[in-house]
């Protein structure tokens, strides 16, 4: 038994011996705390030295473009004001930057959407809308046109005058009442029907031209090609602060017309194929007329027609404008240059005279043919081809006929026109000459107008 127990025990001293030997044998793990951090071996390293650091890149700081533009002084209220105007970069220059450099512009008027910051301002919205309001869409923006023209609007008072107010205060009512116009045979005049104005309200001739602007503008290019003035640092264009900022005023015009047809059901366009039976209507209505060089009317363009014939007053102060040979209009166009309603307006007879009314319009300078023929605009009214009494404004008309700026023909050297008479010189010469009793009466009237106005000299 005591053999047995030596035998046991010396196994034990010699697992013990084995056990010892094995875990000093053997490597042994390391807390990770206290690892060694291995490194490229192919990388040129300086031992005394800390491995360098990720350099970190600040975003690109954003800049002004150009040097700021001395403040323009807008009233409390208006766009230039409410907008902050005055806080953006200079136009001129501008949209020649790229799109990256000018989003980070922290003056942009817009944001890294392309979207304006002022439209989700609710102040500069409302000085949008309080100046865009009661604005005549077909005098949008003619204060930039070339010097010397006026429009048939600009001369004639009319009751109910079409503004964008007008325009976007129903659109959904008026294009049902334009589907109810053409549901009624008694409103729809043929291309040959004389006008016919007693039918103004009850076949809604104001909602008809409602409709077609509202269309032109949110459908068409009328946004597009409203009279504008911009300026370009290619062409060596240097405007004062205030007119480079009407730039920027101008944009933000556009900007809320557009964004206010944004709103709009989208099924009120007329092109759809949903209105495919009405644009059908539309253009049976047609006006025909005799010269070949006349293009087709546009579905716009229609629908004025027939809201002049029915006797809504604006659209019968609407005149053609010639493009040149060639210049074809499609259904979308939007534009106004074939409108003919001037034929059914308190100008319709000037128009079969051998002048037209384009000699009135634009602005030429004082003269004894161009007043004697002119004068008679001074008699109390013009009728409309009902007879209906239509007033002019002749503030604006004398204006137009006695101040300069006037209208100088393309390439014509400025310094080379002569100095331009007066209107009272004018006016003294014709009374030498034998006239008709009557337009004495008109020249009194004319004096009294531009002397009132202090532009008679």
């Amino acid at each position: 038994m005591k053999t047995h127990y030596r035998i046991i025990a010396s196994l034990c001293l010699v697992f013990l011996g084995l056990g010892i030997f094995l875990w000093f044998s053997f490597p042994r793990s390391v807390p990770n705390e206290r690892q060694t951090i291995t490194t490229n071996t192919n990388l040129s390293v300086n031992p005394t030295l800390p491995a360098p650091l990720a350099t970190v890149v600040d975003p690109p700081t954003p800049t002004l473009i150009g040097a700021p533009l001395p403040p323009v002084d807008y009233p409390p209220g208006s766009i230039g004001e409410a907008c902050k105007v005055n806080d953006y970069p200079p136009s001129v220059g501008y949209f020649d930057l790229d799109r990256e450099t000018r989003r980070n512009l922290d003056n942009s008027p817009y944001d890294r959407n392309g979207k304006w910051k002022a439209l989700k301002n609710e102040k500069c919205l409302l000085a949008l809308e309080r100046h865009l309001n009661p604005i005549n869409p077909y005098l949008w923006g003619t204060e930039h046109e070339p010097q010397g023209k006026l429009s048939a609007f600009a001369f004639v008072n009319v009751d109910n005058p079409v503004t964008f107010e007008r325009l976007f205060t129903d659109p959904v009512g008026d294009f049902a009442l334009v589907q109810e116009v053409f549901s009624r045979p008694e409103c729809q005049l043929g291309p040959n029907a004389d006008p016919n104005w007693e039918l103004h309200e009850s076949c809604h001739a104001d909602a008809l031209l409602n409709y077609a602007l509202l269309s032109r503008f949110c459908y068409g290019d009328g946004v597009l090609n409203r009279p504008s003035k911009f300026y370009w640092k290619s062409f060596g264009d240097n405007p004062t602060p205030e007119q480079d900022r009407s730039e920027w005023i101008q944009r933000l015009e556009d900007a809320w017309v557009r964004q206010k047809c944004k709103s709009l059901d989208p099924n009120l366009k007329l092109q759809l194929p949903l209105h495919t039976a009405l644009q059908q209507q539309i253009y049976a209505l047609q006006v025909k007329e005799e010269s070949k060089s006349r293009r087709q009317q546009t579905l716009i363009g229609a629908l004025i027609d027939l809201a002049a014939r029915l006797g809504d007053p604006t659209a019968a102060l609407t005149q053609p404008i010639d493009h040149g040979p060639g210049d074809l209009i499609g259904i979308d166009s939007g534009n106004w240059y074939d409108e003919a309603g001037y034929k059914y307006g308190p100008f319709a007879e000037w128009f079969t005279r051998d002048f037209r009314p384009d000699d009135l319009f634009t602005k030429h300078p004082p003269s004894i043919e161009r007043l004697y023929v002119f004068l008679d605009l001074f008699a109390e009214n013009l009728s409309a081809a009902d007879g209906r009494e239509m007033k002019l404004n002749h503030d604006v008309l004398v204006q137009h006929l006695c101040t300069p700026p006037y209208y100088i023909e393309l390439y014509v050297d400025e310094d080379t026109v002569p100095e331009p008479p007066s209107c009272r010189e004018i006016i003294t010469e014709l009374r030498q000459k034998q006239i008709d009793p009557a337009m004495l009466e008109w020249i009194a009237t004319f004096e009294d107008v531009a002397m009132r106005l202090d532009v008679y000299e």
